[in-house]
């Protein structure tokens, strides 16, 4: 059986391989692909907060945040769209948290 660090260190290599798919064309099936690897991310990134050590909590944290930022930001473009190939493009919130980079390091 693969530990909780196994398991969220291959959701997150999937979410990051739906993103490269995505970056060409950004079209909503393609975004759509993000959204399910993300959703998983974070199911598993709410189990791991519970079970890291002390100094691991700021950067599940930042990831989480990261992470409900982006839902939000989805589900209010998803409600402009009826087509599967539409441009689907979104950009970061100024004050929400960024990506957290080093987070494949730390598992």
């Amino acid at each position: 059986m693969k530990s909780i660090k196994q398991k969220l260190h291959r959701a997150i290599k999937r979410s990051q391989a739906a993103y490269n798919l995505y970056t060409p064309d950004k079209k909503y099936y393609q975004a759509l692909r993000i959204k399910l690897a993300n959703e998983k991310v974070y199911e598993l990134l709410e189990v791991f907060l519970y079970e890291c050590d002390e100094k691991e909590v700021d950067l599940i944290h930042q990831y989480l945040f990261h992470l409900e930022d982006w839902f939000h930001q989805f589900e209010t473009l998803e409600k402009k769209l009826i087509d599967l190939e539409a441009e689907f493009v979104f950009n970061r919130f100024d004050e929400s948290p960024e990506f957290p980079e080093s987070i494949l390091k730390s598992l």
